[in-house]
């Protein structure tokens, strides 16, 4: 038996075979943005909404304690669709028992962090602020479900262990899930 094989079948098979299987109609590219719809924040000024937050019992042998880490994204609508740098805003709250509702600073000792990362920004592109004032008020999920935080304070700046600048308003509210 003879066997017919040319070029022009060759590639005639070859692009049939690509034809019929390597179309592919993807959908258009929609970017993401993250935005959790669990809370929102104001700070220097301007409103954000959070693109997460976060609450986790750190001690199993103690249910009342909590961390608590929201992060915020202060780009506008304009920069996010431009891909803009990231510019994000992040508050963690550490509490070892949650034996109260609210909690004022400095009176009561809470350790916090409020960090804000603009990776815009050459010279400063990280900031770190301290509490100088305020409170926070937590209704606590003590059988699990859902946790609200509310907290109004005022921050100021923090260089190498000093505060410097003036103090700015740093407000919000958010929940979270509880185990």
């Amino acid at each position: 038996m003879k066997r017919f094989f040319t070029p022009f079948a060759a590639v005639t098979s070859l692009i049939l075979i690509i034809w019929t299987t390597g179309c592919y109609n993807a959908p258009e590219f929609i970017n993401p943005v993250y935005n959790c719809e669990c809370g929102s924040i104001e700070f220097n000024g301007g409103a954000y909404a959070l693109k997460m937050a976060e609450a986790v019992v750190p001690d199993s042998t103690n249910q009342l304690s909590r961390n608590y880490h929201i992060v915020a994204d202060l780009r506008t609508p304009e920069e996010v669709d431009a891909h803009v740098d990231a510019h994000d805003l992040t508050f963690t709250m550490l509490f070892g028992n949650l034996d109260d509702v609210v909690y004022y600073i400095p009176q009561d000792s809470v350790y916090h962090f409020i960090q804000e990362i603009n990776h815009g920004d050459d010279i400063f592109p990280v900031r770190d602020y301290v509490c100088t004032d305020g409170f926070i008020e937590i209704n606590p999920a003590l059988a699990g479900g859902t946790e609200t935080v509310k907290f109004d304070v005022s921050v100021r700046e923090q260089v190498n262990g000093s505060l410097v600048g003036f103090p700015l308003i740093f407000s919000g509210e958010f929940t979270a899930t509880i185990d």
